[in-house]
């Protein structure tokens, strides 16, 4: 067998053993799993928010806080024992799916599959949620298969408006 010939055999062989090398190692396209879900920031509103002519409002969008985040299937006002204040939850009596916890400047993402969800916060006097849809959903977010949603949670028990 010519020299040619044996070295343009090893050449495809390398060329087949480097595709099947990257076959199987995952470096096609695959759908990666967690391809969907939210990511978004945490912001802690205080204060006076209330604009006058004499009082100027600092900071109306809130300052970024780190904090943990309770993911329940979607649940409505009357799935809950509310706490003695408003906006606080005691127990949240639908199906807890996950925790996350935001790094320091309240940002967070997490994948979830496809469906809907209610976001909390964990705060001394209870889980945290100011937001309800129409049919008194608290919190609701929708995850939509594919996509990633942007979700900000708004902590503002503290603030006058």
């Amino acid at each position: 067998m010519p020299k040619s010939t044996i070295y343009h055999v090893l050449y495809l062989f390398s060329i087949a053993f480097i595709g099947l090398l990257f076959t199987s190692s995952g470096c096609t396209a695959q759908k990666k799993k967690g391809s969907q879900g939210i990511s978004g920031t945490v912001l802690w509103r205080s204060g006076n928010l209330m604009p006058s002519p004499d009082v100027k409002v600092t900071n109306p969008k809130g300052s970024p806080i780190a904090r943990e985040i309770l993911i329940y299937e979607l649940t409505s006002s009357n799935q809950t024992e509310p706490a003695d204040e408003a906006g606080f939850y005691k127990k949240i009596n639908s199906k807890f799916i996950q925790k996350v916890t935001t790094n320091k400047t309240g940002r967070f993402k997490v994948a979830l599959p496809a469906g809907y969800y209610s976001l909390f916060t964990k705060e001394d006097k209870g889980l945290y949620a100011n937001l309800f849809d129409d049919a008194m959903n608290i919190n609701p977010v929708q995850v939509q298969k594919g996509k990633w949603g942007k979700v900000d949670i708004i902590i503002d028990y503290a603030a006058v408006y």
